[in-house]
């Protein structure tokens, strides 16, 4: 649901009369200028530890030959002859440092700072891991890339067994995770199944295809006629963050019919505070606000006599507009995606094709083989998306278990024993999870100490009034690498 404060600090509203009993008029004294905080930011990878992080292992790589490079797990690094070129895709010849690293586990993903959420559709979703792994590559210095004729195919060892996850890769300039293929586990004797189709595991996420169309342009507000017997609302502000409104001149609010948290006894009452919020029926949500009062009622966009035509002829050149660049856009929507589809296809046969080899090399071992084909450089996860556990639910304060003192930090860290994923929770106001399960607590405190509570805490926590207080031991010796805090939170 779509929601903006329209005046926001220290703003006043004078709501009077203009026509008796048909149009109430709202001026606003408008605060300094306040950005938008309703934007949502790009990921990005940020260590929450100062100075603590997963270390990377070096490899000198001759340019112009095969080389199959083996990391401290038992995860292979198959890099062909000629598989490296620079900026202007010009092949690279002599030595390249490779720099290769891998997160296994909620103590890796957590000092990583890699984000581990992934959003479709309005919905974020948490992943739950079978390995991570960031691969870069560099001559003297300056990054080169992947040759696209030559992939490099990393055949990570893992210890998720399940068939259920999907190849990422992060996209740190967008900010957010590409879906590549389905994974697909090898290891002790299997067979590997037939590709099917190349579509996220989570039925909730769209293909490729239905990503692209998702952005098509909204619905213009189709232009409506006052209703002489209801009241309108006159709101002379900036509703950049309602373009289907902002489009037209001259909007008038109306109050749908028999609303009951609406009384004409709000004409002559001065708020202190207004919002709009855009309902799932098209309408729209006002709240009006003082104090401890407030009253929210369902108001329509319409137009006098006076402008209702020039409305309506926006509103029709809207549509012409919008059709003509859906043609556009759907036309290059089906070209990215002939061009997405067939590369994902190529890797696809091709991790299908190594994971074939991985299960007849491992046939006596127990492990599993997770293939990455790697087509650029960065961050590539092993991953099904999950949602947030459920199950309690309550209001949380978050103290020193030594100090009583309350805690502050940006975010919590929630793991549920026997999943291989951690959910980082930015709004823990109000307290998740699934007390069927063992589960463990952790935050980074402002002064950049490690505040833990661990699973057998969670029997202590009692509710009062729909609330609880969690009492965490903060450690109080200097964290400086990513086994120390392993070693904290025992995995």
């Amino acid at each position: 649901m779509k929601s903006t404060a329209i005046n926001k600090l220290n703003a006043k509203i004078a709501i009077t009369v203009i026509a008796v009993g048909t149009l109430i008029s709202i001026a606003f004294v408008k605060s300094p200028s306040v950005q938008n905080d309703t934007i949502v930011a790009k990921k990005k990878v940020e260590q929450p530890l100062k100075g603590v992080d997963v270390a990377y292992t070096s490899y000198k790589i001759n340019a112009g030959e095969a080389s199959v490079n083996v990391y401290s797990t038992g995860s292979k690094i198959n890099i062909p002859a000629g598989a490296f070129v620079d900026s202007k895709g010009k092949p690279v010849t002599g030595m390249v440092d490779v720099k290769y690293r891998e997160f296994h586990d909620p103590s890796d993903f957590f000092v990583s700072g890699i984000p581990m959420t992934y959003d479709s559709a309005g919905v974020q979703y948490h992943f739950e891991s079978a390995g991570m792994l960031e691969i870069l590559a560099s001559q003297d210095g300056v990054p080169v890339f992947v040759n696209p004729d030559k992939k490099i195919i990393v055949e990570m060892a893992s210890e998720q067994q399940e068939d259920k996850y999907n190849i990422y890769r992060f996209d740190s300039l967008a900010g957010n995770w590409k879906f590549m293929y389905k994974d697909r586990a090898k290891g002790t004797g299997e067979s590997t199944p037939a590709i099917k189709n190349e579509m996220p595991v989570a039925s909730a996420i769209p293909v490729t295809r239905q990503l692209l169309n998702a952005e098509a342009l909204p619905d213009p507000v189709k232009p409506q006629l006052v209703n002489k017997h209801n009241f309108q609302f006159n709101l002379n502000v900036d509703l950049a963050e309602f373009p289907e409104i902002d489009v037209y001149k001259n909007v008038l609010y109306e109050v749908k019919d028999q609303e009951a948290d609406f009384n004409k006894s709000y004409a002559s009452i001065t708020w202190s505070d207004v919002s709009l919020e855009k309902n799932n029926s098209g309408s729209y949500l006002m709240t009006l606000a003082r104090g401890m009062e407030s009253h929210t009622f369902i108001v329509n966009p319409v137009f006098d006599e006076a402008s209702y035509n020039a409305a309506f002829s926006t509103y029709q050149s809207l549509l012409t507009e919008r059709k003509n660049k859906e043609a556009l856009t759907r036309k290059t929507n089906d070209s990215i995606y002939r061009v997405l589809d067939d590369e994902r296809k190529f890797q696809a046969a091709y991790a299908k094709d190594y994971s074939l080899q991985a299960a007849a090399r491992l046939e006596t071992q127990n492990v599993v083989q997770r293939v990455f084909v790697i087509n650029g450089f960065g961050i590539w996860n092993s991953d099904c998306p999950a949602c947030l556990p459920r199950g309690e639910e309550f209001a949380a304060t978050y103290v020193d278990s030594l100090t009583g003192k309350k805690l502050q930090f940006k975010t919590l860290y929630l793991v549920e024993k026997g999943r291989n994923a951690m959910f980082a929770i930015t709004s823990y106001s109000r307290l998740y999870y699934d007390p069927k399960k063992e589960n463990l607590l952790w935050a980074v405190t402002m002064d950049n100490h490690l505040a833990v509570f661990k699973q057998s805490r969670f029997k202590d926590l009692k509710e009062k009034n729909d609330s609880c207080t969690v009492s965490m031991t903060v450690i109080g010796e200097h964290i400086t690498t990513a086994y120390q805090v392993k070693k904290i939170l025992q995995f």
